[in-house]
């Protein structure tokens, strides 16, 4: 869940992701392209331009990085299709779950400062209230990290896609925050006991959010820039927003699939029906560590 917007392309080449970000902008034909080209590395341009156009996709962003040094930064296609603007080799995006290695490694460097062990009790550092499954108390922050605390969303629940629910339940308003949707799982049971299986969880990953909020006394995002992005030299990265109106300078805009119908709005001052990315899920609760 950085709910991130993320800008520099030598961090997410690793297997390409770069490009899977860019796929999820959305729908044109535009085939645009920015940045410097590379005659020896044109097989990328034509893998990138064949995916837009396979998949009816606007536009994406890739990079690709050899040896720790950045060898092809480009943008392809439409950033903002209904302006024309093309999509730059800087421009940001939403980043959605490959922020949890970010997470990660911002939970690892407390380990390194002698302020966190990875067999601590989450919950015990949270101090959050009593769960109503006793088994919550035990999980680790090495079970989190490794998406085993016992939750299973295929047989219950994604407990970051319950925005009203989770708000209701404890009196807090909508959409839910991070907290307000800790509080609210401190009454669910868990589906296993922690540390005997792997189940994909973005949960796991909103909490450990909150243990680095607790044990580094800074926001999420104050202390991922400081201690992760700033050493590598990454300046631009920041937490991502919802609404159109909250649109970062130079960020992409975000589309739907052709035909696609409007979802009920998360958000009660912005009642109605919208477009899923501006308002059918609530960024900064659900992407921040996702």
């Amino acid at each position: 869940m950085i709910s991130s917007i993320m800008n520099r392309p030598s961090v997410v080449v690793r297997a390409l992701v770069c490009l899977g970000l860019g796929l999820a902008i959305a729908q044109a034909r535009a085939q645009a392209q920015t940045g410097q080209p590379a005659p020896r590395l044109a097989a990328f341009d034509q893998l990138v331009e064949g995916l837009l156009q396979k998949y009816d996709v606007p536009g994406a962003a890739l990079a690709v990085v050899k040896d720790g040094r950045l060898v092809l930064a480009r943008g392809y296609g439409l950033a903002d299709k209904e302006q024309h603007q093309p999509v730059q080799p800087d421009s940001l995006f939403r980043i959605a779950s490959l922020s949890k290695p970010f997470t990660s490694v911002a939970i690892l460097t407390l380990v390194e400062r002698g302020k966190l062990r990875l067999e601590d009790r989450a919950f015990a550092l949270l101090g959050l209230g009593k769960p109503s499954d006793p088994r919550l108390e035990k999980i680790t922050i090495r079970e989190l990290l490794q998406h085993a605390g016992g939750w299973d969303r295929e047989t219950s629940f994604d407990p970051m896609f319950i925005p009203f629910r989770a708000a209701k339940a404890v009196g807090a308003p909508a959409p839910a925050s991070c907290e307000t949707v800790i509080r609210y799982m401190l009454t669910q049971p868990l589906q296993s006991d922690p540390g005997t299986a792997y189940r994909y969880s973005n949960f796991g990953y909103c909490v450990l959010g909150r243990v680095i909020e607790k044990v580094s006394g800074q926001s999420y995002e104050a202390y991922v820039r400081s201690a992760v992005l700033a050493p590598i030299g990454i300046t631009r990265m920041r937490i991502g927003h919802t609404l159109p109106g909250e649109r970062a300078p130079g960020e992409v805009r975000y589309y739907d699939f052709p035909g696609a119908p409007l979802v009920r709005s998360v958000f009660p001052a912005h009642p109605g029906q919208v477009p899923q990315p501006y308002g059918g899920w609530h960024m900064k609760p659900q992407i921040l560590d996702c």
